[in-house]
Order: structure tokens, then sequence, then C-alpha cells
């Protein structure tokens, strides 16, 4: 029987994990919506059941794509679908397939070639994505609730002056507050890797703003290393086919994995650089 395709859920072949901190280096606000209660911010920040803030993964995935798709936009614009792109896709392609193929590894395999280099990796309502985040629970070991309160008002965009009545407040998380950071990646090609590696860069220079207000200078965090750590850890593991891999699927099993070097990581960014200049080629060699 032959091994299931990479593109497959069905079966594990690779794993990549990132594991460090989001530094607050301003203050950030991750939104609750306006405030319901009599006595309270106009508007609030998000917390869990401990009154704690945290990031909702879904939070760090949408900014990473985001990040993603106006590089990947820049250069191949066709790899990069907008909300409406996407829909229309799906209402046309993908429909089209689905009436054209009746054997299910036909059709995975000629959805994996009409979707963009985008929804392969972070996923559509078509594709399942390689990626995945825990939501970012602050460090309790250095949160004591200490919320900040601003001021907002609303202006006049004619005369230029505050608008009466508009005057209102708003929470965020005061900079120095620590994140824990948790990204997994499953099934992904080298591309892929490269491509998600070399969009953490910026992350680690801390060039990135997350949450709401970015304007007003709120948002922006840096990737560290956790618990003394000065950089973040990332590991790699890869399944091998056949008795071999029964080695790979205890270490697994145990929270095995290599560290990726310098070497690796530049190899898979070459891959990213190639899928960016050949994307059909890129979507081909998936498919071995």
């Amino acid at each position: 029987m032959s091994r299931e395709p990479i593109y497959s859920f069905a079966a594990l072949h690779n794993r990549l994990t990132v594991r460090g901190d989001l530094l607050a280096l301003t203050a950030l606000r991750i939104g609750a919506g306006r405030a319901t209660e009599i006595i309270a911010n106009d508007l609030p920040v998000l917390r869990d059941a401990f009154d704690r803030p945290f990031i909702p993964g879904a939070s760090l995935k949408g900014a990473l794509r985001a990040q993603v798709e106006s590089l990947v936009r820049a250069v191949q614009p066709d790899q990069a679908f907008d909300l409406e792109q996407i829909e229309a896709h799906m209402r046309r392609e993908i429909s089209r397939l689905k009436e054209q193929h009746d054997d299910d590894m036909e059709l995975s395999k000629a959805i994996w070639r009409a979707s963009t280099l985008i929804d392969l990796t972070f996923g559509a309502p078509w594709v399942a994505g390689r990626v995945f985040f825990k939501d970012a629970q602050v460090d309790p070991r250095l949160w004591f609730g200490q919320f900040e309160t601003r001021n907002g008002v609303g202006i006049n965009r004619d005369t230029e002056t505050a608008e009466p009545g508009l005057l209102y407040d708003y929470e965020v998380v005061p900079a120095g507050a620590r994140f824990h950071f948790d990204l997994v990646v499953e099934n992904a090609a080298p591309w892929q890797l490269g491509m998600l590696l070399a969009a953490l860069r910026p992350w680690q220079r801390g060039d990135v703003q997350i949450g709401g207000f970015r304007s007003r200078g709120l948002g922006y965090v840096q990737l560290v290393g956790r618990e003394g750590r000065e950089a973040p850890e990332i590991r790699y593991m890869a399944v091998r086919e056949g008795v071999a891999g029964v080695d790979d699927v205890i270490a697994w099993l145990n929270g095995g994995g290599e560290a990726v070097g310098a070497d690796q990581e530049r190899e898979w960014v070459a891959a990213f650089r190639s899928a960016l200049e050949q994307p059909e080629q890129a979507k081909e060699m998936i498919n071995a």
C-alpha cells in the first residue's frame, strides 16, 4: 500500500515547532468590544476566565498570514487571494473540479494545483492549512493585573477639532508584558517551512504589530526566547516511511525533534524563493 501524500493529514510526515515568548515592546490592545457594565472602561481588553489578558491564536495566525500575503502578492499577485477572490474561486473553480473528479485522490490533487501558495499553507474553505497557533497566554509570573487606561476623542474631519460627546477611554496591556508563543506546522513542504521561518524574522526583530489602534503606536511585539533563552526554540521532526519510522513516531510521542540549524533554515528559505519564482512547479513537487 502506498504512503499517504504529504498534503493529506491521514498520516504524519513532518512537524515543525516554534516555542518562545512575545514581548510587548509598546502597549498593545486586543479588544473585547464595548463594555456592558455600568462602571467599566468603554473599550476593555480581552480577558480569560482568570481576568488575565491573552492573544487569541486566530489573531496571531491572521497577523502572520496578512504579512505573508502582502509579500507574496507583491511578486505573484495570483498566489494570494483576498476574501472576495476566495469566495469567487470556491464557487467557480472548486465546484467545477468536484463535478469533474469522482476519485477522491485525483480530486485532492486537482484542488491542490488550483489553490494558491497562501491557501495551501494557511488554509481555505476547500483545503486544510498547515499552520496551528495556541492562544498566547500572559506569563503569570510577570503579570500583576496592571492594565492601563487611556483616553481617546473623536475628531471632526472638517473642523479638525474634537467632536462633542465623543470622548471615550480604552484599556491596553502595558509594554513589557510577555505572552507565551507556540506555533506548530505539520505536513509541510520545504518551501512552506521556508516561507514561515522567513516570515518570523521580522517578529524576532520586533518589526510587527498585532491588535488594534496600531496607527497610534500600539501593538509592537518581539518574538524572543522563553525561560532565559535568547532566541525562540525551533525544532523539526520528519517521520520516515516503514520500519525506520518507528523510532520517529516514538520520538514524537515523547516530544522529540531536532533543533533547526542555520544551514537547514537557509535551504528551506531557498525552496521558498524557488516557489515564488515558479509556484506551479512547487505545487507539482508536493504531489510527488
